[in-house]
């Protein structure tokens, strides 16, 4: 009996145990919880919480630079770097934060922060890897630099899979702040645009560097850079600590550091610290101000196009040429036919399109956010399928400007001081030179100081140089006030003309379509418009296209498009058409 007795008092003070422990674990947990979001940082003596910095040696310079100006200024108890997951570790191990275990002592001679890894682990799901983490170069090649320049500082490296969510990314990130000291550095090992050309990476910087600086959270998820996670979680650690002043060290590209501009791809380089702000003169910025957007041509995703789909995938058209849309605030293209529900068969030949809903996700994919509606198949399958095409692209966060027939100012779209008008002069009927001259005008007036784009839906099919009526409706709009127009519906890239200091892009030619019978038909052009405070920039990206998949042309057709389209276009433009820029 007495035995029995003694054994039901063991099992009784293991179960209180158990219950103190648990609650002890809870209470810290809603402790925990509801600090995160509100604990601050006393005034202290350290000033960086943070920093980017890029992980390829070829930019060697840019990373001692790095490493040099927070040693002259801090010297961090604990530094985390934040690296891309590589060799896609995550695929095998879980979706979460890779990191050492908190018994591994040393890494690469460094002292590891083994109370902090464990404390994370209490908040977030760890995976403990010391060899996925020790063979990544994300990792691997800031180490000589850490040791000579932060030879005290304790080291947690993270290796953060391309899968994690924002709301994973925002736990670890308060628990960070909540959790690690004062003095503590958090680095993102990131690189930036990758395999582009190079200025294409230029392009796309201007986005993801002022994403970055002005932590725009919602843009993050669509920049070019090799782990947008790293970037999200060393801004939002700056902003909880309020030191969010932004000291560039350095910026390039594997073109420059191997003195290449002719390079066929290229990598970007972008070096910022986050530092306590100082009475000292904040350093200007020029990206912080631009906006980007991208245009391409006509886009029908029936006939062949819809056969190509069926055959490969929804995504099959974007698959070659997403990079080149992806990182930009603004990508707008022509879309050429109604989005609806139950699209009938038209045949091969038909001049009539008609597309199911699901082109959306390839729309979506492909980081359309704008789609022009005036153009001549819109209403193919009548006022219904225009209504089906809004609700359809709605549904998908796709915004749409202007009307099949109508003309006004009330199919205008307005995103980041940017105002887009389009309009359809395919139809003999509507839309009258004067009624769009009107409208232009009206808009502008109503928004002084705003940058105007006017679409065009206009010209002679298959024709390489604009009409005369066309060339006359053009200077008509900038004399309006328009500050750019972009056309559409020849099926060929037109000529680029300069009017009163403004361009006119008379057709970009085929985006996606099926017209496989000419080399003409099957390129295009896009045109990335960077629109800073002091000046416009113009990039012009020769495409090519292949079974309705456009892609990048290679160098030298590159070349040659570009001075075939220079020999036609405004002779003053002609030396700047052939590099592939345009400066406003």
């Amino acid at each position: 009996m007495a035995k029995l007795f003694n054994k039901l008092f063991f099992l009784i003070l293991i179960l209180l145990v158990l219950i103190i422990f648990k609650s002890v674990f809870w209470a810290r947990t809603l402790f925990f919880e509801n600090k995160t979001q509100k604990i601050a940082i006393k005034p202290n003596e350290f000033f960086i919480a943070g920093g980017v910095v890029p992980h390829h040696l070829l930019a060697k310079k840019i990373i001692e630079d790095f490493f040099s100006y927070i040693s002259k200024k801090d010297k961090p108890e604990t530094t985390i770097v934040l690296a891309p997951d590589h060799f896609n570790a995550g695929a095998v191990l879980g979706n979460s934060f890779i990191t050492l275990s908190h018994s591994t002592e040393e890494f690469y001679g460094i002292k590891v922060n083994r109370s902090l890894i464990q404390n994370l682990s209490f908040q977030n799901k760890l995976i403990f890897s010391d060899s996925s983490v020790g063979l990544d170069h994300g990792i691997k090649n800031l180490i000589p630099l850490i040791k000579k320049y932060l030879p005290k500082s304790k080291i947690v490296p993270f290796l953060l899979p391309s899968s994690l969510s924002p709301e994973k990314l925002d736990q670890f990130v308060n628990s960070l702040n909540y959790l690690s000291p004062p003095n503590t550095l958090v680095i993102a090992s990131v690189d930036f645009s990758h395999n582009l050309l190079p200025s294409a990476a230029k392009f796309h910087d201007v986005k993801s560097i002022k994403a970055l600086i002005n932590f725009q959270k919602e843009d993050f998820k669509n920049l070019e850079v090799d782990s947008w996670q790293a970037l999200y979680i060393v801004r939002f650690f700056a902003h909880l600590r309020n030191k969010e002043s932004p000291k560039i060290i350095g910026k390039g590209s594997s073109a420059d550091f191997l003195e290449n501009q002719n390079l066929k791809q290229t990598t970007s380089y972008f070096s910022v610290v986050f530092e306590k702000e100082t009475q000292e003169k904040k350093e200007k910025i020029k990206e912080l101000e631009a906006k980007t957007i991208l245009f391409v041509g006509d886009i029908m995703l029936d006939r062949n196009v819809e056969v190509q789909v069926k055959k490969n995938s929804l995504l099959y058209p974007f698959q070659k040429i997403a990079p080149l849309l992806k990182g930009v605030d603004i990508v707008v293209g022509n879309l050429e036919g109604p989005i609806v529900e139950n699209p009938p068969d038209f045949g091969k030949g038909s001049l009539r399109f008609a597309f199911f809903p699901e082109v959306t996700k390839g729309l979506s994919f492909a980081h359309f956010n704008l789609l022009s509606l005036a153009n001549n198949h819109t209403l193919d399958m009548g006022k219904k399928g225009l209504e089906e095409t809004k609700k359809f692209l709605k549904s998908a966060n796709i915004d749409f400007v202007g009307h099949p027939i109508e003309c006004d100012e009330d199919f205008f779209f307005e995103k980041e001081n940017i105002i887009f008008l389009a309009f359809n002069k395919t139809f003999p009927s509507n839309c009258s030179d004067k009624e769009i001259a009107r409208a232009v005008k009206r808009i502008n007036e109503l928004n002084p100081g705003k940058f105007l784009v006017v679409i065009f839906h206009w010209g002679e099919k298959y024709k390489l140089k604009s009409s005369l009526s066309q060339q006359n409706l053009a200077h008509q709009i900038i004399d309006a006030g328009a500050d750019l127009i972009i056309g559409s519906h020849p099926h060929v890239v037109q000529e680029i003309e300069e009017y009163k200091g403004k361009l006119i892009f008379y057709s970009l030619g085929n985006f996606i379509f099926d017209q496989y019978f000419s080399d003409k038909t099957q390129e295009s052009l896009a045109v990335g418009v960077e629109i800073h405070p002091e000046k416009v920039i113009y990039r012009l990206f020769p495409l090519q296209s292949k079974l309705s998949q456009p892609f990048l042309m290679a160098k030298e057709k590159a070349d040659e498009f570009l001075e075939e389209l220079a020999q036609r276009s405004s002779p003053k433009l002609s030396g700047e058409i052939r590099h592939g820029i345009i400066e406003k």
